[in-house]
């Protein structure tokens, strides 16, 4: 039964199910950037985009007066073998999401495996950061909060709250190309947008 317990876990359901209750919880405590506003106010899974469904999307009333899409999440099971082109596809599918919704000015979107973190917004260099296991509601509200801190301030105080992650070297050799192939009209520009990621913000704190 140990086995059948662990194996679950490491299904994309159960990490799906996971963030959306860390999430649904930290929503649910009451969510407001003071200096901009923005209230978080609920997460939807299996969010309808067309045809098709984004796994998590964050919704915030800020400018409208209405609840609006705000970051898109894909999660994803973490990948041994060939990770780089499964983040690839994972980011892929979260940004298109995000374009398409009638997400508020400058929208994030992001990946998660229950391992790592990716965290993306619309404008270049497009990245972020990169962060570790999301395991509580307040690693919730330091990426919500941190995230129109960011948006708002050009900071990333609150987002380096966010547990670290636990190879940075491997992620930059072995994924971040992959995921930077989806931001480039051509392959020559790829060493040099995974070199502005790995000294931006507080990616170059950890990579």
């Amino acid at each position: 039964m140990g086995n059948q317990i662990e194996e679950a876990k490491r299904k994309e359901a159960y990490i799906r199910a996971e963030l959306y209750r860390f999430i649904k919880n930290a929503i649910c405590r009451g969510l407001v950037y003071r200096e901009t506003k923005c209230e978080f106010t609920d997460v939807i899974p299996e969010f309808p985009v067309g045809k098709e469904r984004a796994d998590l999307v964050v919704l915030a009333v800020k400018y409208s007066g209405r609840s609006q899409p705000y970051l898109v999440l894909e999660t994803k099971v973490r990948a041994y073998l060939r990770p780089g082109p499964s983040a690839a596809r994972a980011t892929r599918a979260a940004r298109s999401y995000a374009e398409k919704l009638d997400m508020l000015p400058s929208y994030f979107f992001a990946t998660y495996d229950g391992w790592t973190l990716f965290v993306f917004r619309d404008i270049s260099p497009y990245l972020i950061g990169v962060y570790g296991p999301v395991t509580s509601e307040s690693h919730i509200e330091s990426l919500l909060m941190g995230l129109e801190e960011y948006s708002y301030k050009g900071k990333s105080d609150l987002l380096n709250n966010l547990p670290k992650p636990a190879d940075p070297d491997f992620i930059a050799r072995r994924v971040l190309p992959s995921v930077a192939r989806q931001f480039v009209q051509s392959r020559d520009q790829i060493p040099s947008l995974v070199e502005s990621w790995k000294n931006a913000l507080s990616l170059g704190q950890q990579l």
